[in-house]
């Protein structure tokens, strides 16, 4: 079962898409995927890959240093809606 949650300021800034067999939380930002350095396992282009939400860039988050890491590409996301 896929279960999601949607954040907006004006319009969506992130979707958080608990992934509970996985052990992990995906968000998807609106941040071109483009404009930042990926990394293997924790962001990734979905730009034209099919998903939950909105939002071209997604990060993994396993753990809390995860969450630390991902904080600036959320406030991108949130500044630019």
């Amino acid at each position: 079962m896929n279960c999601y949650f949607a954040f907006r300021r004006i319009k969506n800034f992130v979707c958080l898409e608990v992934k509970p067999t996985l052990d992990v939380l995906r968000l998807y930002l609106k941040v071109d995927p483009d404009t930042v350095a990926l990394e293997k396992g924790f962001t990734r282009n979905v730009k034209n890959k099919g998903h939950f939400g909105t939002g071209d860039l997604e990060v993994t988050l396993r753990n809390l240093n995860d969450l630390e890491r991902a904080k600036p590409l959320i406030e991108k996301s949130y500044e630019s809606s």
